[in-house]
């Protein structure tokens, strides 16, 4: 009789043990992603600052800041998949949705930021190489956001950076007809222009180029999170 009453109180405790840790190791994995994404969007800021105020020289001057903020991204967005895939976090999608939003206002800053200087047309070529890397990177996280959340939607996102798009065009055609531009700066105007509206372009017709690499990041941690719900 006393071995019958033992049996069933000693399996919940052993599962609610359990439970309560998996809910512990999400809540840490969300603390880890969200600090490590907040030191990497502090740390792209101040490289966006340094690049436009030519603070910021070539070379392992600009890579080393770009290599730190590179692994803190990195931090975070591998905990940010592992809380919400594998330990289904539910609070971290809504946050990562605000660093999208984040990620895009910067991107819309540093879009007309740039176009100033492309009007002014005062910058040397180095300076133009490193407002598209620059560009680029932002662009980069922002997608990399995107790809944590499922059926995450960017098309709200294209928006502002078409419309930004049609004001470059603008400009392009005021810089250049009306305004005696200089065309030794066509092409990187144009560069610049066709590829801000390409990218919006195809995040506003969202053909799914990207569903292939979501859906092996959906295979491999669905799989870790089978591993681990065998376990509990």
């Amino acid at each position: 009789m006393d071995a019958r009453k033992n049996t069933p109180t000693q399996q919940p405790k052993r599962v609610n043990r359990q439970v309560s840790q998996r809910g512990m190791l999400s809540i840490v994995m969300l603390m880890v992603s969200l600090v490590a994404l907040a030191y990497s969007l502090v740390g792209g800021i101040k490289v966006v600052h340094d690049v436009l105020d030519a603070k910021i020289g070539t070379g392992t001057h600009m890579l080393v800041p770009v290599i730190v903020i590179g692994v803190a991204y990195g931090v975070g967005w591998i905990t940010a998949m592992v809380a919400i895939r594998v330990y289904g976090n539910l609070i971290l999608p809504m946050l990562i949705n605000v660093f999208i939003w984040i990620c895009l206002a910067g991107v819309c800053y540093l879009y007309i930021a740039i176009l100033t200087r492309l009007y002014d047309q005062e910058y040397e070529l180095v300076n133009y190489v490193k407002y598209v890397f620059v560009m680029l990177t932002w662009l980069t996280a922002m997608v990399g956001l995107h790809l944590i959340i499922e059926d995450h939607n960017l098309r709200p996102f294209a928006i502002p950076l078409l419309i930004i798009s049609m004001f470059h065009l603008g400009l392009i055609v005021f810089r250049y007809v009306f305004d005696n531009g200089n065309a030794y700066y066509l092409p990187g105007d144009l560069l610049f222009l066709f590829g801000m509206s390409a990218f919006s372009i195809f995040m506003l017709a969202h053909v799914g180029l990207l569903n292939p690499l979501r859906k092996r990041f959906t295979s491999y941690f669905d799989m870790n999170s089978v591993a681990i719900r065998s376990h509990d």
